[in-house]
């Protein structure tokens, strides 16, 4: 199955690989042939001292011998050609899988061992289709005429060097059996390995913040020690086994030598056959050496294989409804009705309530953890409810196809994350073809235009990846601007304004509110000033909906909402007077 699943990714390529093997077949037929030439040659020629026949067997030998030599050109190119566009469509398919696994597949796997799943396994199912494939057809074949030749000449002599064989074939049986297993656990821990040093890139200022350089240097260490033992562990089972395939190799050469010797000192084989016989040893010998490689070989890629095909076949939970019940335009009108999502059985959204309509501004605020971005997430259908319904335009979310969905959705992210790539194009991520006077309105907006001017290069001032080298305001506005770049009728805006200082905060607030094309807007925050002016502001406490309604009614309900607007602005006197804050 493995085998099968494999080759299928070659596609119509699928007939290289098939004349590789046949230009393999006719490599190794033309390999059988040149010995019996060069027997000839010293029967025919040599010992009857024949030398007017000695040119044309020459060339004739030479001419074998260049077909031989073209005939492995075509076997490896082919075979080369048919395995790299397996690995190219894998490697697509693979990454499409990524682009369509939720958030929480890669919560729960690490980055390391899904880097080492897309590269270095398959690269092992690459070097199985290329090299295992065909050398395994030319090994048999080899063996299979290797015994034709010998029986043609002395079945004793065959029955003779045979004998070792079976020997040869158990102890491959045992070596395949004990290095799957050991092959398995030494990707397992490469894949530890490269998380290491994946978190330490990704997280270098943490490290360096709580100076802890020694402790990351000694759990990388730690893995790398590990690597080295599985390793080990697997050479040394290799190490066990395979000098005694080696010895059965060599025993045959020294059986060989000394029945030919014998045999041809009786005259019950010319010279010339003994030629053959010693030529023809090496078509023994060869397969039994590399048996044990190939055996490594196909354990590797069997551990790999495994590790690939889970990825692959990982079951995606979010998927595009089989008919689309979407409108022809979207206009932004949003509907929660009863809707409960459970992570794990603790409800992170319980009996929400809500209507949005278009063109309208939602704030929502709450206590760490309250489901605030987790609303969010269900409406851009990160995660399916388990309860209720979510709709937009009043179809549910689930009848969307996702990339309309998501299409008709700008939204900005709490973990603010931008391409190595220039400021211009992070802005026009979401619209690769925007023009740039659009780049620069929506950089305005964001209140972003002066400090990117201020860059070396501008807008075309290429920025790190996650942004490096930049502030988290700085961070927070390019993502604004990206957002609003897109012009979808929905903008969701999840803590977008924390890291800027509070002027900051108010002209982006206030440009936000003079843009010309309004759209359906969600803003999550725990600043008071970021949703004051909402036309309605939503409370949240352990995924319910505790507060709903605009700044002055919740200022005079004195509830969470008034507290916090007390405690950031220090309006405790004046709101009790029933200030509006």
């Amino acid at each position: 199955m493995a085998y099968k699943w494999a080759i299928q990714w070659m596609g119509k390529y699928k007939r290289r690989l098939v004349l590789a093997i046949i230009f393999d077949i006719v490599g190794v037929g033309l390999m059988t042939w040149e010995p019996y030439i060069f027997s000839a040659l010293i029967d025919d020629v040599m010992m009857p001292q024949r030398f007017e026949l000695l040119l044309p067997m020459l060339g004739k030998a030479l001419l074998v011998g260049l077909a031989f030599a073209a005939c492995r050109y075509l076997t490896n190119i082919l075979a080369e050609q048919a395995a790299e566009t397996a690995i190219i469509r894998l490697k697509g398919a693979l990454f499409r899988k990524l682009m369509a696994l939720q958030p929480d597949y890669y919560r729960a796997n690490k980055v390391g061992d899904i880097i080492n799943k897309c590269t270095g396994d398959v690269e092992v199912i690459n070097r199985f289709l290329s090299w295992v494939i065909p050398k395994s057809v030319e090994f048999a074949l080899m063996l299979v005429c290797a015994i034709a030749v010998f029986m043609s000449v002395s079945w004793q002599y065959t029955l003779a060097l045979l004998c070792i064989t079976p020997f040869t074939a158990v102890i491959a049986n045992r070596l395949g059996k004990k290095l799957h297993p050991a092959f398995r656990a030494v990707r397992k821990q490469l894949s530890e390995l490269n998380t290491v040093v994946q978190e330490n890139i990704s997280g270098n200022r943490v490290v360096r913040a709580f100076v802890r350089e020694d402790y990351e240097i000694d759990k990388f260490q730690k893995e790398n020690r590990g690597y080295k033992e599985r390793n080990i562990q697997a050479n040394l089972i290799w190490l066990r086994y395979g000098p005694i395939i080696d010895s059965l190799a060599s025993l045959i050469t020294v059986v060989n030598l000394t029945l030919g010797a014998v045999l041809t000192v009786k005259g019950s084989i010319t010279l010339g056959e003994l030629n053959l016989f010693l030529t023809f040893a090496w078509a023994l010998n060869e397969p039994m050496l590399m048996l044990g490689m190939i055996i490594n070989e196909v354990q590797r890629f069997h551990a790999s294989i495994e590790k690939v095909r889970e990825l692959y076949y990982h079951d995606v939970d979010i998927r595009d409804p089989e008919t689309d019940k979407s409108p022809a335009a979207v206009k932004g009108d949003i509907r929660l009705e009863n809707v409960s999502l459970s992570y794990g059985g603790a409800r992170a959204l319980d009996g929400i309530n809500l209507e949005i309509k278009a063109g309208q501004t939602v704030g929502v605020m709450g206590p760490t953890g309250s489901g605030k971005t987790t609303l969010a997430s269900v409406i851009a259908r990160f995660a399916d409810v388990t309860e209720g319904s979510v709709k937009i335009d009043g179809v549910d979310v689930r009848d969307y196809p996702l990339r309309k969905l998501r299409g008709s959705i700008a939204l900005t992210m709490q973990d603010v994350f931008l391409f190595s790539d220039t400021v211009e194009s992070n802005i026009a991520y979401g619209v690769p073809d925007t023009p740039m006077e659009n780049v620069l309105a929506c950089a305005r907006a964001a209140d972003a235009d002066d400090f990117i001017r201020a860059m070396p290069d501008g807008y075309d001032t290429i920025v790190g990846e996650r942004g490096t080298g930049l502030s988290g305001g700085q961070k927070q506005r390019i993502s604004l601007a990206r957002a609003l770049a897109k012009n979808a009728p929905i903008l969701i805006l999840d803590d977008t304004t924390s890291a800027v200082d509070m002027e900051t905060e108010r002209r982006i607030q206030e440009r936000l509110r003079e843009r010309p094309a309004k759209s359906t807007t969600i803003i999550i925050a725990q600043r008071v000033t970021s949703v004051r002016h909402a036309d309605k502001i939503v409370i949240l406490d352990r995924g319910r909906i505790v507060e709903e309604g605009s700044h002055e009614e919740l200022m005079r309900r004195r509830g969470y909402y008034y507290k916090t607007c007390a405690m950031q602005h220090g309006l405790a006197e004046s709101a009790a007077k029933g200030g509006e804050g």
